[in-house]
């Protein structure tokens, strides 16, 4: 699971192509966009994961010249893409891996940075006579 902010953007209308840029860039998508009645600018709301969000603001500002806005705060939580426990995954040191891999590059990074081994195993968490009756269950079904 990750979190996911709401983002709430105020920027002029020549704008909104480079918030909705920005944000499917960072895995985000827009939920609605309108006109602020009374004023220039239109208002954008988007879910963000937050792992996402880090440098958004600074991003939004440099690529709309300081003209756009934002405001987050915390949502919901959502699944990552992926299966964390997929080995058959490789992932590329310093490039960003595709959405189905997300759940397990999450998880190996975050194992490396606690200085535990990447893969998991079973074994360390059930003692043998209940791997035995979890493998003789197994084997009724096949």
């Amino acid at each position: 699971m990750e979190p996911i902010v709401f983002a709430e953007i105020s920027c002029p209308a020549d704008c909104v192509a480079s918030a909705y840029s920005i944000l499917s860039r960072r895995r985000g998508h827009v939920l609605k966009d309108a006109p602020k009645p009374g004023t220039p600018f239109y208002e954008v709301h988007a879910y963000l994961p937050a792992i996402e969000s880090f440098g958004f603001e600074t991003d939004l500002r440099i690529h709309t010249h300081g003209q756009a806005f934002c405001i987050t705060f915390f949502d919901h939580w959502n699944i990552v893409p992926g299966d964390p426990l997929d080995k058959s995954i490789m992932l590329k040191t310093l490039e960003p891996a595709p959405i189905p891999h997300l759940a397990r590059e999450f998880m190996v990074k975050t194992r490396r940075r606690k200085g535990l081994p990447e893969d998991i195993s079973i074994s360390k968490y059930f003692d043998a006579a209940m791997l035995q009756a979890l493998g003789d269950e197994l084997e009724q079904f096949y």
